[in-house]
């Protein structure tokens, strides 16, 4: 907390407590705030899963795994009463139905301060939330509208201007804890294999991560094993695939990994590949950066304005998706030749800094400091240039 800035109580909301980047980033930024003086609850509208009840400053507004229709208007009352007991300077919000939903409850429970943070590009919500999000913006229920990403920004550029005006970026952060032990222990912890160059991709099993990718290559390469960590509705599709590919004894299906062993599985990596569809900004990618691993990625907006493309200045191989032999052809290069990695996970680790947890934090702070005026941030035309 800056000299100006002064104490706040701040309730940050999200939809729903289960494993995944948009939650890990709320609670990242939640110990922040409040390691800077701030008194910070998180609040989840319902609970799919007890992950984060051990978490201080915990609340679950509805503690069932899905709302279902009569769920909604419980949750409307609940938020509302305990905003108006609670009385928060400002609530902050991830994810749609937190946004659209959350801060219009918000700005009737009397809350001054409202901001939203879109955490994927406009055009991935279900059609009902983008006209919850949309009317919610357009009617003024945010103080400030955050995207993690230039790229995520932009796909709102057909908003009407009301919504448009109060749009800024907050790029994510990590706070980065490298892991204390050497590439051998590492993969013994996981049961990886050893000699080898190791591929890792961290992410869930879904049509999203687009995984299959990765999976087609890999017989074409001379070397490498692939390690998938994560779990969800394509692992028995991936599965099968790597038994029609024949190289099921280059991968391994690692399943969900602890947040707390990320750091150990990274450090027995030589090379992480994301081949994803979409992302706002992808945490994993800025993991994998600040442990310094060689990155190869899709060339998706949002990743190449995280590893700094297009063109030379990017610090990982940024591909087109409908190019299999680009993969191929990127992936050979880096099992083949430990110097190309070694520098290309130099850069990554120095173009990390620009994404740490304090970064982030200072973006959000500014958001609800109340000596400032509403929604005066960062220009989002100035993106990641005008921090940096």
């Amino acid at each position: 907390m800056n000299a100006t800035t002064p104490r706040l109580r701040l309730v940050l909301l999200i939809t729903h407590m289960d494993q995944g980047g948009a939650q890990e980033a709320l609670l990242r930024l939640g110990r922040s705030l409040r390691a800077r003086g701030h008194e910070v609850e998180t609040w989840f509208l319902y609970e799919k899963s007890p992950l984060y009840r051990n978490e201080e400053g915990i609340r679950v507004l509805l503690p069932v795994r899905s709302p279902g229709a009569g769920g909604y208007l419980q949750l409307l009352v609940r938020l509302f009463r305990q905003l108006r007991s609670h009385r928060p300077d400002a609530v902050i919000s991830f994810l749609p139905l937190a946004n659209g939903f959350g801060q219009a409850v918000a700005r009737l429970a009397g809350v001054p301060r409202r901001v939203a943070s879109q955490r994927n590009p406009s055009w991935t919500y279900t059609p009902w939330m983008q006209r919850l999000d949309k009317l919610a913006g357009t009617l003024g229920c945010y103080t400030a509208n955050v995207g993690n990403s230039q790229s995520v920004v932009e796909s709102f550029s057909a908003y009407p201007q009301a919504y448009r005006r109060h749009l800024t970026v907050v790029h994510n952060g990590i706070d980065w804890r490298s892991s204390e032990l050497d590439g051998t222990a590492a993969r013994a912890k996981f049961g990886l294999p050893a000699g080898e160059p190791l591929i890792l991709n961290i992410g869930r099993l879904a049509e999203q991560k687009n995984q299959s990718l990765l999976l087609r290559v890999l017989p074409s390469l001379s070397a490498g094993h692939l390690a998938l960590a994560g779990d969800g509705s394509d692992r028995g599709k991936l599965e099968r695939l790597a038994a029609d590919l024949g190289v099921t004894s280059r991968v391994t299906f690692l399943g969900e990994v602890a947040r707390a062993a990320i750091p150990d599985l990274l450090r027995a990596a030589d090379i992480f590949a994301m081949p994803t569809l979409f992302e706002g900004q992808s945490n994993a990618v800025l993991e994998a950066m600040h442990a310094g691993l060689a990155i190869v990625s899709s060339d998706i907006p949002a990743q190449v304005e995280t590893l700094g493309g297009p063109g030379e200045g990017a610090v990982g191989d940024l591909l087109p998706l409908d190019d299999d032999g680009a993969w191929t052809r990127s992936l050979e290069a880096l099992v083949r030749d430990p110097a190309l990695r070694a520098l290309m996970a130099e850069r990554a680790r120095a173009r990390a800094q620009l994404f740490t947890v304090d970064r982030m934090t200072d973006g959000f702070e500014r958001l609800v400091d109340f000596s400032a005026p509403e929604g005066r941030v960062f220009s989002p035309q100035a993106g990641l240039r005008q921090r940096s």
